[in-house]
């Protein structure tokens, strides 16, 4: 800032905001007690007359509550400037990246701190931040669209994105799946009751849970206890225990399993009709015929 304001620094009232959203981008931002301790060691000499943490995602602008709540206090006079850890703490686009910028040159925000950025109020300061800010959201929009090219490359070598369905466990070596030794063959012993066509898929689930004492893998956040009802019924209807991986966004198209089929083909599609569902489509062969829904 300027030499005056640095002068004065220690007499403007600070706002201190934290924020840490569930993001898989931001699994490696510290956390918002972190920031407030680092941030209030940091500048421990400035008057800081209020704190406000969020636990949103700033990627869209406008849906940060407490962020709006921070703008109102400067905008009525009740606070200077802001503390916080990064420039991306306080914005991941261009929206709320120029909210702040045009305060700082409007003199709505007299200062501005970060414990990991450096910033002075100038002409090249204010545009180094506003790119700083602009540049989270870049990273973000790559980084989704890194992450949905590299799943989209997963499905068609036949691979499972994300955690893995109940009866198989997670390679993360590997970066595939494989059966679970102990829930696997207890699925496949449920497939078979429900083949005979004399149990229903409540009758079948009381039969895991209470006399064969299934219980789900245990997570870090869920997991550990019987299986629910409508888990059964995701795995009679999921095709992926048919050994294929379907295309979310195409629904004409899948791709063969590069990981164990716990039921045939034609099982499943005998599933589907006992559940009063038209047997899955027969993917096999990728000939397109003119007439084949018609016929």
């Amino acid at each position: 800032m300027s030499e005056y304001l640095n002068d004065k620094s220690n007499k403007l009232r600070y706002i201190l905001y934290v924020r840490k959203s569930t993001e898989d981008e931001e699994k490696q931002v510290l956390s918002k007690d972190a920031q407030v301790d680092k941030c209030k060691e940091q500048f421990k000499n400035l008057r800081i007359i209020k704190t406000l943490d969020e636990s949103k995602s700033a990627f869209e602008p406008d849906k940060r509550e407490v962020f709006k709540e921070m703008l109102e206090m400067l905008d009525n006079g009740e606070a200077d400037g802001i503390i916080a850890w990064h420039p991306d703490r306080l914005s991941r686009n261009e929206v709320d990246a120029s909210s702040i910028t045009w305060r700082i040159r409007k003199g709505g925000i007299k200062d501005l701190k970060f414990a990991s950025f450096s910033f002075d109020n100038s002409p090249e300061g204010i545009m180094m931040i506003q790119m700083t800010m602009s540049q989270s959201q870049y990273f973000s929009a790559k980084l989704s669209k890194d992450v949905k090219r590299g799943n989209e490359k997963k499905r068609k070598i036949g691979g499972i994105c994300g955690v893995a369905p109940e009866g198989y466990l997670n390679d993360r070596i590997n970066k595939t799946v494989y059966k679970d030794p102990e829930r696997f063959p207890l699925i496949r012993q449920a497939v078979d009751l429900m083949l005979t066509g004399e149990y229903s898929v409540q009758q079948i689930l009381n039969i895991m849970n209470d006399e064969w004492g299934y219980r789900t893998v245990q997570r870090k956040k869920k997991g550990g206890g019987p299986l629910s009802r409508s888990s059964l019924y995701y795995i009679f209807r999921n095709v992926r225990y048919a050994g294929w991986v379907p295309d979310p966004y195409d629904e004409d198209k899948m791709y063969p399993a590069d990981f164990p089929a716990l039921m045939t083909q034609e099982e499943y599609d005998k599933i589907q009709l006992l559940l009063g569902r038209q047997g899955n489509k027969r993917f096999a062969t990728r000939k397109q015929f003119v007439l084949r829904g018609f016929i």
